[in-house]
């Protein structure tokens, strides 16, 4: 939990550091919903693997912005949990239609299997009906070199 709130605390921060013009704001931020991921039914122990996601943007005025991915901590459990959420940017400048879907695409990060225990994957694909967030968890169990 207290990784969404970083990653909600990112967002909002991206936020206010909007530039203003004239017009107001010339763009908000916004989580993309995730949909795929290519993780392995294992990982080896000191390799380092690209992870692939699949995202579906908000609505056809959003854009990929960035993909935040990071470890829970520093030690133990926490090292091995991977958080990872999709931000999106809104332009309220553009021409376009909030009430279409937007684009689906890919992103990519990489890890490195440091620790011989299960990695434990959460992804970002909403909210419930409560604003609490909603997270797709996949385990990755670990096995020796060789």
């Amino acid at each position: 939990m207290k990784k969404l709130a970083l990653i909600l605390l990112s967002i909002v921060t991206l936020t206010s550091c909007s530039i203003n013009d004239d017009n107001g704001p010339a763009a908000e931020y916004e989580l993309a919903t995730i949909t795929g991921n290519d993780l392995p039914d294992s990982f080896e122990l000191g390799k380092t693997y690209t992870i692939t996601l699949d995202y579906d943007l908000p609505s056809q005025c959003h854009s990929f912005a960035a993909l935040d991915a990071r470890r829970g901590g520093s030690t133990g459990d926490e090292k091995r949990q991977i958080y990872a959420a999709v931000v999106s940017i809104l332009s309220t400048n553009a021409q376009c239609d909030e009430d279409v879907a937007g684009n689906s695409g890919t992103t990519t990060f990489n890890i490195l299997i440091d620790e011989p225990e299960d990695y434990k994957f959460y992804f970002w694909t909403g909210t419930d009906a409560d604003d609490q967030p909603i997270y797709t968890e996949v385990t990755v169990p670990v096995t020796e070199a060789g």
